[in-house]
């Protein structure tokens, strides 16, 4: 799937940005932390998923039944309490979960479940008022997401998602383009799984 886009005629400021990269010589290994720190108050709010880069066959196949994501975060310490909000089957539904600190600033660890293992999570890429690139790294398969503050999305944010994702040893037929309609705020307590509490 090609990424469409015009001109960088506002690129973001790299030295607002947080300094995170991936480990290149091991495209699905571990994380690192290239230098520098992040701000977690300033991450903290609403994120719209845009895409996903990731080898996954599930993902690739069953990409047409996407449906609009919304992540609210809230710092917790020096971790984070994320809820995530999509639809299934028309109703809105709530994920709260807790990434905790893994030892270096923006990098942290999910406890996720099943027999895969936690999930890395390394904030790799974010000038905290309009984008961010996330790696989610489980059972040594890597993805890269890149969320927005709002929509439409820049040319220089998907640049750098571009950049990202390529520095992963990925390409574009492994992006994922997320709906950009139809996202959900809020889920009653019928429809919370919350993980928090684990």
């Amino acid at each position: 799937m090609n990424v469409q886009r015009g001109g960088l005629s506002h690129p973001v400021d790299k030295d607002q940005r947080s300094a995170w990269t991936l480990d290149t010589d091991k495209a699905t290994g571990p994380c690192r932390e290239a230098q520098g720190g992040g701000q977690m108050s300033g991450f903290a709010g609403t994120w719209l998923l845009v895409a996903v880069a990731s080898p996954c066959r599930y993902l690739q196949e069953q990409g047409h039944r996407a449906e609009a994501t919304t992540l609210h975060v809230a710092p917790q310490g020096s971790a984070m309490a994320v809820s995530t909000f999509r639809k299934l089957d028309g109703i809105c539904w709530a994920v709260r979960q807790l990434y905790r600190d893994a030892g270096s600033p923006g990098r942290f660890l999910l406890q996720a479940r099943g027999a895969r293992g936690p999930v890395n999570v390394v904030i790799g890429d974010t000038d905290y008022r309009g984008f961010a690139v996330l790696y989610l790294e489980r059972a040594r398969q890597l993805s890269v997401k890149l969320y927005v503050r709002s929509l439409p999305v820049s040319d220089s944010f998907l640049s750098a998602f571009e950049q990202r994702v390529q520095g992963a040893n990925l390409t574009e037929d492994h992006i994922l383009f997320f709906p950009k309609y139809g996202f959900c705020e809020t889920a009653d307590q019928f429809h919370t799984l919350d993980e928090l509490r684990r």
